[in-house]
């Protein structure tokens, strides 16, 4: 590995982290991570099974059943029997669900272009830039050479 791929992990790293903890600080908290990601998941893809959830959120079944038990309180989610398989169960966002993603994604998108007004023309050009690249960075993440990707492991599962 070389020493600039080595330097720009380490600069790039605290960099994501800290705009994302500052952005998610900045508005509602009412999720967890975890519980912010399935809703997503959720709003983004529709209806999934229990254990697609757990397999991309990288938990055991157990703690997603606490994820989507806490979602299903607040309202966000629903469970109902797949119908391709009465064994197994879906998981889907209810509409206030689906209302408080599109609010949540509203407030932070509105942060975000607060704080993109108070950077020149050439660092918003500098970040669109680097926005595919980014984008390919989170696709790719979980692909390991030699292993399945996510959406292969997914399509196992229907």
């Amino acid at each position: 590995m070389t020493s600039g791929i080595v330097d720009l992990a380490h600069r790039l790293w605290p960099v994501v982290f800290r705009l994302y903890y500052l952005v998610r600080r900045e508005t509602s908290q009412a999720l967890t991570p975890t519980q912010g990601s399935v809703l997503s998941e959720l709003v983004r893809v529709g209806p999934s099974r229990m254990s697609r959830l757990a397999q991309l959120e990288g938990v055991r079944m157990p703690s997603m059943t606490d994820v989507v038990g806490r979602l299903e309180r607040l309202g966000l989610v629903v469970r109902r029997p797949d119908p391709d398989d009465g064994r197994a169960v879906l998981v889907e966002a209810t509409e206030a669900g689906q209302g408080f993603y599109a609010e949540l994604v509203a407030a932070r998108e509105a942060q975000m272009r607060e704080r993109l007004l108070e950077l020149t023309d050439e660092e918003r050009a500098a970040i669109d830039a680097a926005l595919p690249a980014l984008g390919k960075l989170i696709r790719d993440f979980h692909v390991v050479p030699g292993k399945k990707s996510q959406e292969e492991l997914i399509s196992d599962e229907r």
